[in-house]
């Protein structure tokens, strides 16, 4: 629903585990009933006789749940914006466990919110822990915990990696031609906000 918020308790980017298909690099398409993406650690789960499981994250070429598509991108799923010819617009999703546990700092909370603080760094450092639970049960804890603050960072997909969509970061790429990049951006009056400006910029590198 509208008020949907990813919890301790529930670090999915959906509220439910919803229908979707997976296609592996070797070109198969396989559907699920009930998939969802973790924000521990951007893994692909899906439910088996009623129990969490994980999919192997390097088999994944696409993955398509509800309206969105996902690729896999140093060992995240990442948020297809707008795909290219050579490549996309990203959207990667992590915890920020940092805010999340400074926030908990100096407010004389209860012992209760410490325990929830040390869920939110183990999160934040990718300790997943419903995977192989029982869905019913993780279920039932849903509304524990507390809401999850979150990171979205808009990156360009090059050649395997996820480029942050910053000038800074697309001139650190690795063995591009620098100036030839920043005459581009000049010219072109990239702006690095715009999703269209963007996908511009992540097909250019792709003829450098």
């Amino acid at each position: 629903g509208p008020e949907y918020a990813p919890r301790t308790s529930w670090p999915y980017v959906y509220e439910e585990f919803i229908p979707g298909k997976i296609k592996t690099h070797k070109g198969t398409d396989i559907s699920y009933d009930k998939l969802n993406i973790s924000l521990v650690n951007g893994r692909v789960h899906y439910v088996e006789k009623g129990v969490i499981m994980q999919a192997d994250i390097n088999s994944i070429a696409l993955l398509t749940i509800g309206d969105d598509s996902y690729v896999c991108v140093e060992g995240r799923m990442a948020k297809v914006l707008r795909s290219t010819v050579n490549s996309a617009v990203l959207l990667r999703t992590t915890i920020d466990a940092e805010a999340m546990s400074s926030a908990d700092i100096g407010y004389g909370k209860s012992s209760v919110a410490s325990t929830n603080n040390l869920s939110a760094t183990a999160l934040g450092s990718g300790m997943d822990f419903s995977v192989n639970r029982s869905l019913d049960d993780v279920l039932k804890e849903r509304q524990e915990g507390e809401p999850l603050v979150l990171q979205e960072v808009k990156g360009i997909y090059y050649k395997g990696s996820f480029v942050p969509a910053a000038r800074v970061d697309v001139l650190k790429i690795h063995g591009i031609d620098k100036e030839a990049v920043k005459q581009y951006i000049k010219n072109e009056k990239i702006k690095f906000g715009k999703i269209d400006d963007l996908a511009k910029l992540a097909d250019y590198l792709y003829t450098l």
